[in-house]
């Protein structure tokens, strides 16, 4: 994989996530979207946020679940600590693959709210992390 490629692709996250991170926060705050879909466009911007940072630092994301990539991020990243309760919080609507069927758990408004919470303060962490000017 060639420089400029990995660079475009660092970018071509960081740009997902952040489109990603709007959609969710006006949703959740014009209530325009269920609480399920808003969780999932989070989540998707949570995670586009850290493949951004691991991919311009040369790694690629071994599993795309939120806790797997920041357990990668800490590995050489010093991330804020407050993000690991976050990222457990988040971990707790998550539905993995499974033979069993599981029951969907339906995020309240409040916990959308620390949902995108979380994606803000991931979201500015990232932006100086990368050097990108908001």
């Amino acid at each position: 994989m060639n420089i400029k490629t990995t660079v475009m692709e660092w970018e071509s996250y960081y740009l997902e996530a952040t489109d990603y991170y709007k959609a969710a926060l006006g949703a959740s705050q014009k209530k325009t979207l269920g609480n399920l879909v808003i969780y999932n466009v989070v989540a998707m911007s949570i995670e586009n946020y850290m493949t951004s940072i691991l991919m311009k630092s040369g790694f690629i994301p071994e599993h795309s679940s939120i806790s797997s990539m920041y357990r990668e991020l800490k590995k050489n990243h010093n991330a804020p600590e407050e993000f690991h309760a976050e990222v457990r919080f988040m971990n707790r609507f998550m539905n993995f693959c499974s033979l069993e069927p599981t029951p969907e758990i339906v995020p309240t408004d409040d916990e959308i709210n620390r949902m995108v919470s979380f994606a803000t303060s991931l979201k500015e962490w990232t932006s100086d992390c990368l050097a990108i000017e908001s």
